[in-house]
């Protein structure tokens, strides 16, 4: 099995394919006109790992030519490298693929090269992507910003779909066309094609009920801003407002309307929410050539996109005010292309008749302390943040929520990461941890990092009470990073008992993992320490999403971090401290573990246990 066996990442190479819901296997669309001799074909992975004999065009994996069918070659790739003549459907950026050498457009030019991926690096060459602005790139070297698959000067090969690419300035700007060629240089600045608009209230839209992560476990607290809203309190970020850029929206400008003044003229809130949260390719390029897009327009008027101060009921004609502006720069957005997102019921049904398109969110989470239930209680989720047509509220929207199982006896395991399901790295036989395990090959970060070794435990999850248990992960790392090879052991050989795998085969994503910010997968990471009860409060939610509920006296939390474990206490969770034997006095005098999580310390036994109290107990 060839390179794709060391990585989880599955590449969605096109998210909006062909722009042709009706293209066959075999058909040229609309953005893959038929060549001379070139038939473009869909990715097709249906083969998997090592593929089969007589493979047709665009399907993987193949090993080498004579997997092909005749006529045809095997596109050797490492990380997601174009395939010729190949375009759309789910490919995986480490399978090869069969292709037609008469699609095989090499013009001498470096080809594009994807392996950086989502967000790119520092430094990164020529023809790299993906890039987020120029700072990523190397000295000299400029991020070519694109939607689709635009060329990019003086490189060849089409890329991954809407990755930005690093390239020299001085090479001459392409126009684009279907399948990377270059025409002549166009003599003005390339506009935005096809431009959109986002638009956002901000009270319980972008933010969310102040500091309430229990009932909101996937907003977030920004310690130190202040949000004067709805009686005060930290700033609390809805799932939306951390992820936009992860939705359509990071491809169209942005756009405020908020009946409220953002806590004020010079306030740290609107400082934060233009530095971190109204973040766009199209809105952060023209912010950084137009200062006026991040002015705060106030006092009625809409001088900017950024409007406050603006009544309730009267939305639509503030959001009027911001396309017209866009205008006046040049930028035409079609009312079809208008998208406005807030909490109150009563400022969507005024958008009828306007042309554009209006969504009331927050609709799983509503405030009945506020006019019984007047405004959202979480903010827009991430999943409410979507392209659609027309004005929708929540009462329009058709929610299908499972119905829990019942499952009386249904219990789940969470597990902390480093130095509980790892120990110390290189420490195995001959040594303090002797029982452990080191993963040739594998490397683990955590603490200095090392090879990945795995504590006791973790060799024998099947073997404890788990096994009859779902699984979680809540950890403080980031377990090895985006597309490790620590991962993939943990999910294959760690993260495994006989309820979690089956239920794992019915819904894919309790295999992947996720931010703290948004907890919307039971393997969460980046979960601040003390606060890693209140991850548990999500992964409690999701599983409740997808019909398993949970009581809090059946979910078992295990980590080696003492100050970790007594906040479980306030939730009726129960929580034990492992590594008790054996700890790492290199780090703070013991604040971790050392050998990790031993076998015989994973039980189901009830309560909140710290190392101290279970030596007490073993003494009595």
């Amino acid at each position: 099995m060839r390179l794709f066996a060391c990585s989880l990442l599955l590449w969605l190479v096109s998210a909006e394919p062909d722009n042709n819901p009706s293209l066959k296997e075999g058909q040229a669309g609309p953005d893959t006109p038929e060549q001379a001799g070139c038939v473009p074909r869909r990715f097709d992975s249906s083969r998997g790992p090592d593929g089969a004999p007589n493979m047709t065009q665009c399907q993987g994996d193949c090993d080498d030519d004579k997997d092909c069918a005749p006529g045809l070659k095997c596109k050797q790739r490492d990380v997601g490298e174009a395939v010729p003549g190949c375009t759309g459907g789910l490919s995986y950026p480490q399978m090869d693929y069969c292709y037609d050498p008469a699609c095989d457009e090499d013009d001498g030019l470096p080809p594009l090269d994807s392996s950086f991926g989502p967000n790119g690096g520092q430094n990164m060459p020529v023809c790299s992507g993906d890039c987020d602005e120029d700072a990523d790139c190397a000295q000299g070297l400029q991020c070519f910003q694109r939607d689709r698959w635009e060329a990019v000067p003086g490189c060849s090969g089409r890329g991954v779909h809407g990755f930005d690419y690093c390239y020299s300035p001085t090479d001459p700007e392409p126009t684009t066309t279907s399948m990377g060629a270059s025409t002549a240089p166009p003599t003005t600045p390339r506009p935005h094609p096809n431009p959109c608009l986002c638009v956002f209230d901000i009270y319980r839209t972008l933010t969310g009920r102040q500091s309430d992560l229990n009932t909101c476990p996937g907003n977030q607290v920004v310690q130190g801003v202040w949000d004067t809203a709805y009686g005060g309190g930290w700033l609390t970020l809805s799932q939306a407002a951390q992820t936009l850029d992860q939705t359509f929206c990071n491809r169209c400008y942005l756009g405020i309307v908020s009946h409220g003044t953002a806590s004020g003229d010079g306030s740290a809130e609107r400082s934060y929410l233009l530095d971190n949260v109204l973040v766009s390719r199209p809105f952060s390029r023209l912010a950084a050539s137009n200062p006026q897009a991040t002015y705060w327009s106030a006092s009625g008027e809409v001088v900017s996109p950024l409007v406050l101060g603006w009544p309730d009921g009267l939305k639509q004609n503030a959001v009027g005010g911001i396309v017209d502006w866009y205008a006046k720069l040049g930028i035409n957005i079609p009312a079809a292309k208008v998208y406005f997102f807030g909490d109150r019921t009563e400022n969507i049904p005024p958008f009828q008749g306007t042309g554009y398109n209006a969504r009331e969110i927050s609709c799983q989470s509503r405030d009945y302390s506020i006019g019984n239930g007047i405004v959202g209680l979480c903010g827009a989720t991430t999943a409410e943040i979507q392209k659609f047509s027309g004005v929708k509220l929540c009462q329009d929207e058709v929610v299908t929520t499972p119905t829990p199982t019942p499952e009386p006896n249904a219990c789940i395991c969470v597990f902390d990461v480093d130095r509980t399901l790892t120990g110390k790295q290189g420490l195995a036989e001959g040594s303090k941890c002797p029982d452990n395990k080191m993963v040739d090959g594998v490397w683990d970060s955590a603490y200095g990092g090392g090879t990945l070794t795995l504590s006791p435990a973790a060799q024998n999850l099947n073997r404890t009470f788990c096994n009859s248990c779902y699984l979680g992960v809540v950890s403080a790392g980031d377990a090895g990073g985006h597309g490790s090879e620590l991962r993939r052991v943990m999910l294959r050989r760690v993260l495994r008992s006989a309820v979690f795998d089956d239920f794992s085969k019915a819904n894919p994503q309790a295999s992947q993992w996720c931010d703290s910010r948004w907890v919307n997968c039971p393997l969460v990471l980046v979960s601040p320490n003390r606060w890693k009860q209140n991850a548990v409060d999500g992964i409690l939610e999701w599983y409740r999403q997808h019909g398993v509920s949970i009581q809090p006296s059946k979910v078992h939390f295990f980590g080696d971090r003492t100050e970790n474990i007594g906040p479980f206490s306030s939730k009726g969770y129960n929580a034990r401290e492992i590594s008790c034997k054996e700890r790492d006095y290199s780090l703070r005098n013991g604040m971790v573990g050392l050998c990790g999580a031993a076998f015989e310390e994973i039980v189901d036994t009830p309560g909140v246990a710290e190392c101290s109290q279970q030596r007490r107990l073993m003494l009595v």
